[in-house]
């Protein structure tokens, strides 16, 4: 390396580096052309030069990706030597540097995920919130971040990624294994952890089996100074997750026929985005018009009681003195009566819990993040059965009762048909002895960093 650009980097002088750029502008591709260089912005990165390394990185993008002779990426190189402003200068930079895999696979995250200090700690948080996908990534050992922490008995580094996997609901990649066939209870059980053992219970697979087929309580007791009290309540959670216990290899659910909940969220269009918007705002603007119709009726309701016996067949008729003689009503009651209120009745209640019906299948297919759409919509439903139940006349006790049971059965399967079909999927999903997944189908997101 040219001595000037040396002392550049010492100085951290970006305006001597563009010195140099202006006399030789191929300084930087000379220096690049070994598969594993030493870069400007290795050296920079190592000797904690913030300035001098953000300018590189932004002169030459690539270098930030490059690994040296020793397998470490910039990123790595400035986390050994603990120049965290440089780290976070770099990552503000490109977040997806985060998941540059060094020596044995080891990206950033791995690195401090097996580190206790404060610092150390920060720094995971903020590649956490920076680049939440790098929890995907594995080591050449098959190991997550969460691996890396345990075996490194670093319990501030999993307390970190525990609760990160916990807010965003991501305890799944808990169940991943490494080359070995263990989760993170298994090494937990290995390295003799009762405390991050007793963190796990209740969000990992208490049944699952390493390579070896041994279960966490077996490894867990085979240690001569394992925790008794720690052992008794992994036996009791075994007891409890046995019903739940994974049987179905991930081939053998994608042989298998599509569940009934996949089957709807196809039908309703859920992974069609403009379908399933269509379908939504359709079904809403349905639910408002029907539940309006049903608040103001054609004729709408009687203002008073009446208690006048009929003069006919007629709802109004006049006597000698042309005075209005009424059916029997009572205030708050529908006007309309006869074949026409039944006929009104039935069309619109029909579309009104069909609409709130296809609002619920699609509000199912995300649960339980859209329960609240799921809840308000069931108010509404019940809200629209018991005003016909007040407003409904009472001339005709049987017609009314045959209503009310027709409206009853519409809200009853309205409200558990797709909690139905929805327990059913996730049951089918629970027997699933997957070793990993992808971030992105937790998150449900196209387009994570």
């Amino acid at each position: 390396m040219d001595p000037r650009l040396q002392l550049a980097i010492a100085n951290d002088d970006v305006a001597e580096l563009h010195s140099l750029l202006v006399e030789e502008p191929k300084l930087l591709d000379r220096l690049s052309k070994d598969p594993f260089p030493n870069t400007p912005l290795h050296v920079a990165a190592a000797a904690g030069k913030t300035h001098l390394a953000m300018e590189m990185a932004i002169l030459k993008p690539s270098f930030a990706r490059k690994l040296d002779p020793n397998g470490y990426s910039p990123m790595h190189l400035a986390l050994q030597h603990k120049y965290y402003r440089t780290v976070r200068a770099l990552m503000t930079l490109d977040p997806k540097l985060i998941r540059v895999r060094g020596q044995g696979g080891l990206t950033p995250l791995h690195f401090v995920a097996g580190k206790e200090g404060d610092n150390e700690m920060e720094i995971l948080a903020e590649f956490l919130s920076s680049c939440g996908s790098s929890i995907e990534d594995l080591t050449s050992r098959c190991e997550t971040a969460v691996h890396v922490a345990v075996k490194s008995h670093s319990l501030k580094a999993f307390k970190v990624l525990f609760g990160w996997l916990k807010r965003l609901h991501l305890t799944k990649i808990l169940d991943w294994k490494d080359e070995n066939g263990n989760n993170v209870l298994h090494i937990a059980a290995f390295e003799n952890q009762p405390e991050i053992i007793r963190l796990l219970i209740g969000h990992v697979n208490i049944n699952e089996k390493n390579f070896e087929e041994k279960t966490a309580l077996e490894i867990f007791k085979a240690n001569p100074s394992f925790n008794h009290n720690v052992a008794k309540r992994l036996q009791r959670q075994i007891c409890l997750a046995r019903p739940f216990t994974p049987t179905l290899s991930l081939s053998q659910f994608f042989s298998a026929e599509l569940t009934a909940g996949e089957r709807s969220a196809y039908f309703f269009g859920f992974r069609d985005e403009s379908a399933r918007d269509m379908i939504l705002l359709v079904s809403t603007l349905i639910a408002t018009a029907t539940y309006q119709a049903a608040l103001s009726p054609p004729g709408g309701y009687w203002q008073e009681n009446s208690s006048n016996p009929p003069a006919n067949a007629t709802v109004v008729a006049t006597n000698s003195s042309s005075i209005a003689i009424e059916k029997p009503h009572e205030a708050g009651n529908m006007i309309l009566s006869g074949s026409s209120l039944y006929v009104f009745t039935v069309f619109n209640g029909t579309a009104f819990f069909f609409s709130i019906g296809t609002i619920w299948a699609i509000a199912i297919a995300q649960f339980p993040k859209t329960f609240m759409v799921y809840f308000s919509m069931s108010i509404l439903g019940l809200a629209y059965f018991i005003s016909h139940l007040i407003e409904f006349p009472n001339s005709n006790e049987v017609a009314k009762q045959i209503l009310e049971g027709f409206y009853g059965s519409l809200l009853t399967a309205a409200l558990f048909l797709p909690v139905y079909v929805w327990a059913m999927h996730v049951r089918v999903l629970n027997r699933i002895d997957a070793t990993r997944r992808h971030v992105h189908v937790f998150l449900g997101s196209k387009d994570r960093k």
